[in-house]
């Protein structure tokens, strides 16, 4: 059993050979050692180990500890694309949605950033435990090369002691209850049980050691110190606050026995949390054999039997192979005491005997370790951490796919909303110019059908004159006072005529107006496809004209001069009239108005009648000529008794009607001139503000044609910058899946 170990040692240190002796050299005297500054030869009972004393100090290059400093900086490397990426897409995301955050990407980089923190504190952490004055502090101190955490007879460490590595030349510590640095010789104070002020044996002290004097804390490896656990410690509180994250347990026992209640009942523990713990065994102080050399190998053999039993059969922890060479028998304090020494090895003075083979078992047991944390370390503290990253990496892939998708989809949205709107303002363009003649033309031929009706309505005021004129019962007819009687008339047709005037435009004219207004606006309203209220405040702005006629009868009526002498129906100018000699009386009507300016009327008329009594006999018989007299002279005779003041009333209002109807055409013709201007004005301002609309809509088109074509443009870049950042996220899968192979399935393996 012993021979296996002790080849084991010369296959797992480098430079090492071993050289079997037989049972017959048990007793045998050791050979002589060369010098221990170049080579170093150790001889014991079962044999010889000679090597290189350079070569038992394995070199960085070539520690185990350095594949772990590998893996954590290749996944850190990974975890820190990750990041990069995230921010990216962060920014990416925020950019395309428009927002100042994003939370599902700020949910994964805060989970980033939150492993890359633990990442940079994750180191290989082996935890020594055993019973008080086991030598547990003295064993770090060994691994340690210097007396680093007190050390004593009986119980000596009050509290749990992390040491890690520090930056620069000198160390310091942390307690609990403080962050500031404290010189690292307190530590032998603050961690002493016999320190006046305790601390709580579950608390942990933190102590930094400067890298640069061991080499495993350069390595990234943290040793815990633990009070002995038969102080009767609530076990779960320890396991749960230090050690679920630790990757080797190394029990410290005595030598001097075997392994006690206490320390199976934690380690049971401690094996229920984890899922099959990696358990080393020193059992220390084994110096002691020397005073007893005939039994040391009977007691080893008891030991390692005890200690491979516990580990493979109760704790079941690992098979009998691996439990071999996970069990040492050393020495702490010799080894302390050896490398405490600087370069020269003493030549063995005051040193018991074997103390060679202990100390390359220490080494041994330090190279064994080291390939085990490494490895342990690698699966528990990287595999986690590998599996979020993947997770990370799938969630932020999915993301950028789906925010991808939403791109394209927002693209084509808005591709097919700028084709849209090219068709529209082709169509404007296209339709707009026929809107403005088809306007200009429902102007005008609303124009000609309201001149049209004024016309008619003006005619048919014209006629209603006579009834008006007839209609006149104001003010008694005084012939001496024509004056005041025509001013009265003036008023009355006045007043007449506004009514009429009411009755017979404005309804139909109003309407005539609202139906081409309506016309113009469901025209461009068709095209223009604004909202119906957006139109159609041009309509309540633009109302129809009112047919307005302003008859100032006095105006008209200055030159109209009443003729109140009685005119014979049946004289002269109405023969002539009749006669058709009109134009022949016409010509004498200035010589006639003299004759009756000089001769009154009422002698001439007796006179004639007289005197073609005188000469008609001639040419007409008397019994024709004598009743044509009598009926002609009684015509006379009536028209002239009737010509009373009443008939010279309607004689006036006649003559009126006659003046007014001559001068009321020419205002006909002008109040249907101004209405149909006023009407088309009215259209005109309705279709000027139609066009602006046109214009505006245009211009609005344009507008939206080119923020469609902006955003289009961002669209596409945000495409091709998704695209790009999407093939860099997937290139991050293959980050890990390396970072799985080259590290997760080879200490799987291992």
């Amino acid at each position: 059993m012993s021979r296996s170990l002790y080849k084991q040692s010369s296959l797992d240190s480098p430079g090492l050979s071993y050289h079997a002796r037989g049972p017959e050299d048990v007793d045998s005297p050791p050979e002589k050692p060369v010098q221990l500054n170049r080579s170093l030869t150790v001889s014991g009972p079962r044999g010889s180990i000679t090597g290189s004393r350079t070569l038992l100090r394995a070199r960085d290059s070539n520690s185990p500890l350095k594949r772990f400093t590998r893996a954590k900086q290749s996944i850190s490397n990974a975890f820190g694309l990750v990041r990069n990426r995230l921010v990216e897409a962060q920014s990416f995301m925020m950019l395309s949605r428009q927002t100042s955050e994003c939370p599902p990407l700020t949910v994964l980089l805060d989970r980033t950033r939150g492993i890359e923190d633990i990442l940079s504190r994750d180191h290989m952490k082996v935890a020594f435990f055993g019973r008080t004055s086991n030598g547990k502090s003295t064993a770090i101190n060994a691994l340690l090369r210097d007396k680093v955490l007190p050390a004593g007879i009986g119980h000596t460490t009050n509290c749990f002691c992390s040491v890690i590595g520090a930056e620069g030349e000198e160390g310091y510590v942390l307690s609990p209850d403080s962050q500031e640095r404290q010189n690292v010789k307190n530590v032998k104070q603050l961690a002493h049980s016999l320190h006046k002020e305790h601390l709580d044996p579950s608390s942990m002290l933190q102590v930094y050691w400067p890298m640069t004097k061991c080499h495993l804390l350069k390595d990234d490896v943290e040793l815990m110190d633990s009070p002995g656990i038969d102080m009767d410690p609530d076990m779960d509180q320890w396991i749960n606050n230090h050690c679920l994250d630790a990757d080797v347990f190394v029990l410290v026992s005595n030598a001097e026995s075997t392994l006690m209640r206490a320390e199976k009942q934690f380690f049971h523990r401690v094996s229920e949390r984890l899922s099959k713990p990696n358990i080393f065994i020193l059992n220390n102080r084994w110096d002691c054999s020397a005073q007893e050399p005939e039994m040391m190998e009977e007691v080893k053999e008891q030991h390692l039997k005890c200690d491979i039993a516990f580990l493979c059969h109760q704790l079941k922890v690992a098979d009998e192979r691996t439990a071999k060479n996970r069990v040492f028998f050393v020495s702490a304090k010799e080894v302390l005491q050896v490398r405490t020494q600087g370069q020269q090895i003493p030549e063995g003075k005051g040193m018991p005997d074997g103390w060679k083979a202990r100390l390359m078992e220490f080494e041994r047991f330090e190279q064994l370790f080291k390939e085990c944390v490494s490895s342990s370390a690698i699966r528990t503290k990287f595999e986690h951490h590998h599996k979020q990253g993947s997770e990370v990496v799938e969630d932020l892939e999915s993301l950028l796919v789906q925010e991808e998708t939403q791109i394209q989809q927002s693209n084509d949205t808005v591709s097919a909303q700028l084709s849209g709107s090219w068709q529209r303002k082709a169509a404007l363009q296209d339709q707009g110019s026929q809107l403005r003649e088809y306007g200009q033309q429902v102007i005008s031929t609303t124009a000609t059908a309201v001149e049209q009706k004024v016309a008619v309505a003006m005619r048919d005021i014209e006629g209603q004159l006579l009834p008006i004129v007839d209609g006149f019962r104001g003010v008694n007819f005084d012939p001496s006072h024509c004056a005041t009687y025509k001013e009265g008339l003036c008023e009355w047709v006045d007043g007449q005529l506004v009514k009429e005037l009411g009755k017979v435009g404005g309804a139909s004219l109003g309407a005539m107006h609202d139906q081409a207004q309506q016309k113009l606006i469901d025209t461009y309203q068709s095209l223009l496809q604004l909202p119906g209220d957006k139109l159609s405040r041009f309509q309540q702005l633009v109302r129809p004209p009112q047919l307005s006629y302003v008859l100032k009868c006095s105006d008209l009526t200055e030159d109209f001069k009443e003729d109140l002498n009685f005119h014979f129906s049946l004289g002269l100018g109405r023969v002539a009239k009749i006669l058709n000699f009109g134009s022949w009386f016409d010509s004498l009507s200035p010589q006639l108005s003299t004759l009756w300016t000089i001769v009154p009327v009422e002698y001439v008329v007796p006179g004639l009648l007289l005197l073609g009594g005188a000469l008609l006999p001639r040419f007409l018989s008397w019994r024709l000529l004598v009743p044509s007299l009598a009926v002609y002279g009684g015509i006379y005779a009536y028209e002239r008794l009737t010509w009373t003041e009443r008939s010279k009333e309607q004689a006036i209002k006649s003559q009126f009607v006659r003046h007014m109807r001559s001068k009321v055409s020419t205002q006909i013709r002008a109040t249907s001139n101004v209405y149909t201007r006023q009407l088309s004005g009215n259209l005109g301002l309705l279709l000027e503000g139609l066009n602006g609309s046109l214009e505006t809509c245009q211009q609005e088109e344009n507008g939206h044609i080119a923020q469609l074509t902006q955003e289009q443009t961002r669209l596409t870049q945000l495409g091709d910058k998704g695209r790009k950042l999407k093939n860099a996220v997937h290139l991050l899968r293959s980050d890990f899946e390396m970072f799985k192979e080259d590290y997760l399935d080879d200490a799987d393996s291992a």
